[in-house]
């Protein structure tokens, strides 16, 4: 008589052939979301928050000497710490006991939870774009997700506190804390894209040796970037026409990219969405050295044990993640909220 494949039978499947893909697939869905997993993931265990030290001012010591002359030794205070929160994101998904009854083998139950996980795929990588480029605060974080307990995104991040973006970002309020700003043109007048006006931003987020080395924006600012430099367009200006250029490790990864200033160019629907930026006019200017993914060990999309409601004939289980977007820099973040035209 063959044995009925319990919850344990079909956690362990999952656990064994959904999750890796279900991990890939998320992280591949959202340009960003690879770029950051790729290169600037870190794992976390434990604490109450998440903790940065942000080094915002020289040494008030140090320079040229003559012989015996004495050294200046008054201490520094260079350091500040960021505090971010722990977020979390879910996605449930159940098999009733008539479908156990129907693929009641172990190959049968694995190729059933692969579909089924499809479905829970798209969801927690919707969940964690609409995050990423939202507030943090319930504040333009998306048209369907509007909770202050979501990522500390983009939007809060990249911004002056007094005019956009949240003023106080990792516990430290940018109002009293001017370094902690990030460079944002074009916030209260609209504007038309041009090369010139873009090169003005770039360099806005540049500081010496550092400068963005990503550009992210909606669909409408990429095509306007586009036709920027198309053959016609602008058939008296000389210059390399960078629509011709790509990132080639993105292009692999199938995400289709720009150049400017031979930095990527990406697209991402996420941009803008919600009540902060209705006419979807954001450009970001991001450095992704100050960037980082970070994620807890225990819940980087965690496969939670399939358990039965004790009053359903069903086996039900959750994906959990918990992390944060967490910046060390917000002067080398920069944008322009302005483009429409």
């Amino acid at each position: 008589m063959a044995t009925p494949i319990g919850t344990n039978t079909v956690t362990a499947i999952a656990r064994r052939y959904i999750l890796p893909q279900i991990t890939d697939q998320i992280y591949a869905s959202n340009v960003l979301l690879y770029r950051l997993m790729k290169g600037n993931k870190r794992i976390v265990q434990g604490g109450t928050q998440i903790e940065v030290p942000l080094m915002y001012a020289r040494f008030n010591t140090g320079g040229p000497y003559s012989g015996y002359q004495p050294f200046n030794t008054t201490p520094s205070d260079t350091i500040k710490n960021a505090a971010f929160d722990w977020k979390q994101q879910y996605v449930t998904w159940a098999v009733d006991g008539l479908t156990m009854i129907r693929v009641d083998s172990p190959e049968a139950i694995a190729n059933f939870l692969t579909l089924q996980s499809q479905q829970a795929i798209m969801e927690m990588a919707e969940n964690l774009a609409v995050g990423l480029f939202g507030s943090g605060t319930g504040a333009g974080d998306g048209v369907n997700n509007t909770s202050a307990i979501n990522l500390d995104g983009l939007a809060g991040l990249v911004g002056t506190g007094s005019t956009i973006g949240n003023n106080s970002y990792g516990g430290v309020t940018r109002t009293a804390n001017t370094w902690w700003n990030s460079s944002v043109q074009g916030v209260t007048s609209t504007a038309t894209m041009s090369l010139s006006n873009l090169q003005t931003s770039f360099s806005a987020a540049q500081r010496g040796g550092h400068h963005p080395t990503i550009i992210v924006s909606n669909q409408d600012q990429y095509n306007r970037y586009w036709a920027l430099n198309a053959a016609g367009t602008n058939p008296s200006v000389q210059y390399v026409r960078q629509p011709q250029g790509h990132d080639a490790l993105l292009a692999s990864a199938g995400f289709t990219n720009l150049l400017f200033n031979n930095i990527p160019w990406v697209v991402d629907s996420h941009v803008g969405q919600g009540v902060v930026d209705a006419n979807n006019s954001r450009v970001y200017f991001l450095n992704e050295n100050f960037l980082n993914w970070v994620v807890s060990p225990r819940a980087d999309f965690y496969i939670k044990p399939f358990q039965e409601p004790y009053n359903q004939d069903a086996m039900v289980s959750s994906v959990l993640w918990a992390g944060n977007l967490v910046c060390t820099n917000g002067d080398q973040q920069g944008g322009v909220f302005n483009y429409n035209a």
